[in-house]
């Protein structure tokens, strides 16, 4: 159990011949009309801000390309186990899909993101820039890249696309949105279409949160559907044996991580149209 558990909190990269590290930087926020308004009054300048070199693993399918791509944001502990990444990379391949997996706290020398030491990684600006970096690179198409998000990432995935949000910052857009039981805002409209996938006996991120969150909808901005599998826990599509967490309980379960897995490919698939 224990050299389980110390896998699932190692920041780990995948050695194999179908996964190449890239390195790229976070994104930033633009200065804001009022802060540039001040500055050009004081006869100041606004000096850049500072981003964050940031690295990932690229896993991609066979061909020249350009791919569909998935940028893929980690647990509140790193990178996922090995054999997890492994294989969800050999699950999006096999769609003819590349899959960027994003380590944002690596770089930042944060080795406990789910005890808070996450709290100042800005996930949403690393997002966009593995967005606007994969965007340059030949091999990629640039108007067929989603966002897939677990727990920790899977709130970043969701804030990544919220509506009228940090979208209208940038000239490249996500096309599509999975979040793997997040922890749901208050309120949220999306601006392109996104499945929320949980579990009804997650007790990490719990369910009602994003239930209450669907009631609030108003029908602003894009489709948003969650779905809930029964007798399911948090980390239910990690193959892991059960454990506790910070007192949490994480479980796999099969046939919610396929049935998840099986709305993930269709949303992609619509999304990228094939």
């Amino acid at each position: 159990m224990r050299a389980w558990l110390a896998l699932l909190m190692a920041p780990v990269f995948i050695a194999s011949a179908a996964a190449e590290p890239i390195h790229f930087r976070s994104a930033t926020w633009p200065p804001t009309p009022l802060q540039l308004r001040l500055a050009k009054a004081s006869g100041d300048t606004i000096a850049e801000q500072a981003s964050v070199s940031l690295v990932g693993e690229l896993h991609r399918p066979p061909g020249d390309g350009p791919s569909p791509t998935v940028v893929l944001l980690h647990p509140c502990r790193s990178q996922l186990p090995v054999e997890a990444q492994r294989r969800d990379a050999e699950r999006y391949t096999a769609l003819g899909y590349a899959v960027l997996a994003v380590d944002s706290l690596g770089a930042r020398g944060v080795t406990d993101g789910c005890a808070g030491g996450g709290a100042s990684v800005d996930g949403v600006m690393d997002a966009y820039g593995a967005l606007l970096h994969l965007a340059t690179l030949p091999f990629i198409d640039p108007e067929r890249i989603a966002v897939v998000g677990y727990s920790f990432g899977a709130s970043i995935a969701l804030s990544a696309v919220e509506f009228d949000g940090p979208e209208r910052l940038f000239d490249r857009q996500f096309v599509a949105a999975v979040a793997y039981y997040p922890y749901c805002p208050e309120k949220l409209a999306v601006s392109v279409p996104t499945v929320i996938l949980a579990g009804a006996l997650d007790d990490w991120a719990p369910v009602r949160f994003c239930r209450q969150m669907m009631a609030r909808r108003t029908g602003l901005g894009a489709p948003m559907r969650l779905l809930v599998y029964p007798d399911t826990r948090h980390a239910f599509n990690l193959p892991l044996p059960p454990r506790r967490y910070y007192g949490y309980h994480l479980e796999y379960n099969e046939s919610a991580d396929r049935a998840a897995w099986s709305e993930t490919a269709t949303l992609l698939r619509q999304a990228f149209g094939r």
